[in-house]
């Protein structure tokens, strides 16, 4: 079990999260929206990075990440991470879900996106991102904030959950929030009166 608290974010909204296209190590730049939730995430993250003073901030170097991180982060240091870039997705990047999913017998509004980016024939499949998140999580060494995406960030809060693949792959993948998760135990924070409260309760301050 991790013993220190972890804090974990997904990226903005996307243009091609707009559109409904699957970007894995592809990369499309943070729609209005997108840009409004790393703000709202910033004001999450402002109380628990007073508390914390020391805490490292890590981010998957891909830019939509790396700017949503920038922008929580408000002026803190943060570090670029490759082992948190999301998940390959192969050939099928770049491509509308709709059409993959079309392609393989399902229907066009299915929206496994977790389900959908392991499946992929030449991406980097689930045994390979999984020792790619325990990796990570095993080099951990205090309070961290986590920015990284949707699928990659699903598979970390699970590890720490100790969930089984099914249940990891049921979690929502919140944009403009962050995943607090301590003792194994996660809470949503969704504003700054969140996060206080859950300092408090934490007994973090």
């Amino acid at each position: 079990m991790i013993k220190h608290p972890i804090f974990l974010l997904r990226h903005g909204q996307t243009e091609w999260n707009l559109e409904g296209r699957l970007q894995g190590r592809l990369d499309s730049p943070l729609t209005e929206k997108g840009q409004a939730q790393a703000l709202a995430q910033r004001a999450i993250l402002e109380p628990i990075l007073t508390a914390f003073p020391q805490i490292s901030i890590h981010a998957s170097p891909l830019a939509r990440a790396w700017d949503t991180a920038v922008c929580a982060a408000n002026g803190h240091t943060v570090e670029a991470v490759h082992g948190l870039v999301e998940v390959s997705a192969g050939s099928w990047e770049g491509r509308l879900r709709a059409d993959v999913v079309a392609e393989r017998g399902g229907s066009a509004q299915e929206k496994d996106m977790f389900d959908l980016f392991l499946s992929a024939p030449d991406g980097e499949g689930a045994e390979a991102l999984d020792l790619r998140c325990r990796r990570y999580l095993a080099g951990l060494t205090g309070p961290t904030v986590i920015v990284s995406h949707g699928v990659v960030s699903a598979f970390l809060r699970g590890l720490i959950r100790g969930l089984s693949m099914s249940e990891i792959a049921q979690l929502p993948h919140h944009q403009g929030v962050v995943f607090a998760l301590s003792n194994g135990v996660e809470t949503l924070l969704q504003n700054s009166a969140d996060a206080e409260a859950y300092l408090k309760d934490t007994h973090a301050e």
